[in-house]
């Protein structure tokens, strides 16, 4: 079979697992006019967790297809300030993190507007900061101005990894090839749209020290444009982008009725 032959078959696949997903979805948020008692809490908790995490693997997926290619997408570029999207998201993050007992740090200038997709940007540090927390306990987000260009610091306080692992997880063949099962997805993703935006993904540590991150892109405005308020992305009422990006380590109680 044709690469383009098994990209369609992925692509219906996602389509279907989503038709499936939403109606599983739609049942669960039925369940909770009637989830009254402890016990079925409980389990209407475990159920959206496990949606939540499932949206998240037909999201990556999807995503992956998108970002494919040679050429890539035609990328949604408008004036977004990284700074406000920097600060809001984070707030969301660290919200739900502290479920799990992580702390999330974030350290912005006042503004710092760029010519950029503002979708696959929250992507980018939704991966970033997913994976720091999944391996220490405090996470900062720092983001800077270079000259003309935007930099994002993603720190963890982990015990880091290898140094040939680490020239292995930032690897082309690590992109080509992710393992799904040790999150080389969220890594190859999140170099690819920095990539996309004309940037870099690099990563560094000491052993014992965790994980640095450093996405950088090209700013790409010029003076005297409006800045934008990107404004909240979640639907308050249905599961979130941020909630099923952190749903792999966020533990059953951050879901269920009137948590989301």
């Amino acid at each position: 079979m044709d690469r383009p032959s098994m990209d369609q078959g992925a692509a219906r696949t996602a389509a279907e697992l989503r038709l499936q997903l939403a109606q599983v979805t739609a049942a669960s948020q039925m369940l909770e006019r009637t989830a009254t008692d402890e016990s079925s809490r409980k389990y209407l908790a475990a159920l959206e967790q496990g949606v939540c995490r499932m949206l998240r693997t037909v999201g990556r997926l999807e995503l992956s297809q998108r970002l494919g290619g040679d050429a890539g997408p035609e990328l949604q570029r408008k004036p977004v300030d990284l700074a406000l999207l920097s600060n809001e998201l984070g707030a969301r993050l660290g919200e739900l993190l502290a479920w799990a007992e992580v702390e999330l740090a974030v350290s912005t200038p006042d503004h710092l507007l760029a010519q950029a997709d503002e979708g696959l940007i929250r992507q980018l540090l939704m991966e970033l900061v997913s994976n720091g927390a999944k391996a220490g306990s405090r996470v900062t987000l720092t983001l800077v101005r270079r000259e003309d260009r935007a930099v994002f610091t993603v720190e963890d306080n982990g015990p880091g990894i290898p140094p040939e692992r680490l020239g292995y997880l930032f690897s082309s063949a690590e992109e080509a090839a992710p393992d799904w099962r040790r999150g080389g997805v969220g890594v190859a993703i999140a170099r690819r749209v920095a990539a996309l935006h004309g940037g870099t993904l690099v990563a560094d540590c000491a052993p014992g020290r965790g994980l640095r991150a450093v996405a950088s892109i090209p700013l790409g405005v010029s003076e005297g444009v409006e800045l934008r308020d990107p404004g909240a992305a979640w639907d308050s009422g249905g599961f979130d982008e941020e909630l099923i990006a952190l749903s792999g380590l966020l533990p059953a109680g951050a879901f269920g009725p009137n948590l989301k």
